[in-house]
């Protein structure tokens, strides 16, 4: 797509977005409800042991895992069920490209965020496993659970935001920030959306073979690649 379409189908999408929508309350509240989520877990903690805390690796990585399947699974392909996703993943495309990450208005916020089915969804995936784990009498490794999901979920949302933000933000000019919004940018090239499926952590594309990286490129903290 040619950056004048891409221009259009930007401003067709933000005149779409409804006059009530608030990409500050978009952002807060997930952020507060994952924060009530960690903290409301921790809490319930009780006598917890090294080995249950030696599970929270675990629960990350599958963490990492549950990211880079849905990504691929979900919202490169169109699935009944998630097709809210699967839509609003072909927008957020549409308009963002590798040499241009960044949103131009706060509105455009809501074709960055996560939208409410994917946190739908995320509890979908994290409450069964939490309730079988308090019913097979491992209420802190529920606990646990639950607290790493929510954390994950807080990262992904937070780290996905800070690679769309405006050329400059003193956030993107840490070197770890800017290796992974190189590594996001990277999918949003034409031809590499089956490839750098991880927003967080690229553990799972090294794993599978999903990495790329140009022969050479060079990193552009600025906002593209160099």
């Amino acid at each position: 797509m040619t950056a004048a379409a891409r221009s259009e189908v930007r401003q067709e999408l933000v005149s779409g977005i409804p006059a009530g929508y608030s990409p500050w309350v978009h952002l807060a509240v997930p952020t507060f409800l994952a924060l009530a989520a960690i903290a409301g877990s921790l809490a319930l903690l009780r006598g917890v042991s090294a080995w249950q805390l030696g599970l929270v690796p675990v629960f990350l990585l599958a963490g990492n895992a549950v990211e880079w399947n849905a990504h691929r699974g979900l919202l490169h392909r169109h699935v009944r069920f998630a097709s809210r996703l699967y839509r609003a993943h072909v927008q957020h495309h549409q308009v963002f490209a590798t040499e241009d990450m960044a949103v131009r208005d706060p509105r455009e916020l809501r074709l960055v965020l996560l939208p409410w089915e994917a946190f739908q969804l995320v509890l979908a995936v994290a409450l069964p496993a939490a309730l079988g784990l308090v019913a097979v009498g491992q209420p802190n490794l529920a606990a646990l659970w639950v607290a790493s999901a929510a954390a994950y979920l807080l990262a992904y949302e937070w780290l996905h935001l800070l690679y769309h933000l405006p050329p400059g933000r003193v956030a993107r000019r840490l070197p770890f920030l800017a290796a992974l919004r190189h590594h996001h940018a990277l999918h949003h090239g034409p031809l590499l959306q089956r490839f750098n499926l991880n927003v967080t952590v690229p553990l799972w594309d090294v794993l599978h073979g999903t990495l790329w990286r140009p022969v050479s490129g060079a990193l552009d903290t600025r906002g593209g690649v160099g």
